[in-house]
């Protein structure tokens, strides 16, 4: 197949999709490409995240000056026009560089790789962003504080905070959060969300604190105790890199609240008991 990319994992040798493949042996991208296709896989995907991150500023940027030329401008006049033009431009790089995105993750999850980067790539790219129907969503971190007290500390500054424990990583991921276009992160392995415990409400949350984005909180687990809470959050912490690990976090944090419960119920259970005397004539009690 002369000419064609291919990934070979074991026997298989299996042909880059043609547009993913242009990407990666041309233009900038051509100096990126290794021998190890794994790291040229994800390091695209994140190229191309965030170009069209890239795009839809541009998108929004177009949108604004087309609102504020319209209004005093005939239609057709020179500044609209031109407005008009870019927003145009704008969008079909958006569509151009989310079909790549589509069009790359389908061929990685249609390996179905045994091991490694692209497995963990593969089985991130499957989960949905959307947030779990299990986790209560709050939109700014005063709201979380106010709803319980037990949930604040006071810092020096005499500002209220979080009175949590986040010591498994600052860089959760998820799917349209992820997009920083700050040249100083990896964008193939860092997001932007915090897990943490609050030891005096028992809870665990997820916070995303970033620049440009309102801050949001996730609770995702009620009572837990410390020794409990802290066991799976030092087992999801190795996975914080991985796509969308964030919603794979909820998602754990929750299979270990109904453990839990279910042990709770198993243990309060008691057998019943009933004593049966034996008839005097010998007959079956039952």
């Amino acid at each position: 197949m002369d000419g064609q990319l291919l990934v070979v994992l074991g026997h298989r040798a299996d042909p880059v999709p043609q547009a993913v493949a242009e990407r990666l042996t041309g233009g900038e991208a051509h100096r990126q490409l290794t021998a190890d296709a794994a790291d040229d896989l994800v390091l695209m995907d994140a190229v191309l995240r965030r170009e069209a991150a890239e795009a839809l500023d541009r998108v929004d940027a177009a949108q604004r000056r087309i609102a504020a030329i319209r209004p005093v401008s005939e239609s057709g006049s020179g500044p609209l026009t031109r407005a008009v033009a870019e927003h145009n431009e704008a969008v079909r790089d958006l569509d151009h560089a989310r079909a790549l995105i589509e069009q790359l993750r389908e061929f990685v999850i249609a390996l179905d790789p045994p091991a490694g980067l692209l497995r963990a790539a593969a089985q991130g790219w499957r989960r949905s962003p959307e947030v779990p129907a299990q986790v209560a969503v709050l939109d700014d971190e005063t709201t979380f504080l106010g709803l319980d007290p037990r949930r604040a500390t006071v810092t020096g500054l005499g500002v209220f905070a979080l009175d949590g424990v986040e010591e498994w990583g600052w860089a959760w991921r998820r799917d349209g959060d992820d997009d920083d276009l700050s040249a100083d992160l990896q964008p193939d392995r860092c997001g932007r969300w915090v897990l943490g415990y609050l030891p005096g409400t028992r809870e665990i949350y997820a916070v995303l604190r970033a620049a440009g984005l309102p801050t949001r909180i996730w609770l995702l687990g009620r009572d837990f105790a410390p020794d409990t809470a802290y066991a799976v959050l030092d087992d999801l912490a190795p996975r914080m890199a991985c796509p969308n690990s964030l919603i794979d976090a909820a998602g754990t944090i929750h299979s270990a609240s109904l453990w839990r419960s279910r042990e709770q119920k198993i243990a309060l259970a008691k057998p019943a008991l009933r004593a049966v005397s034996a008839p005097a004539d010998g007959s079956d009690p039952r």
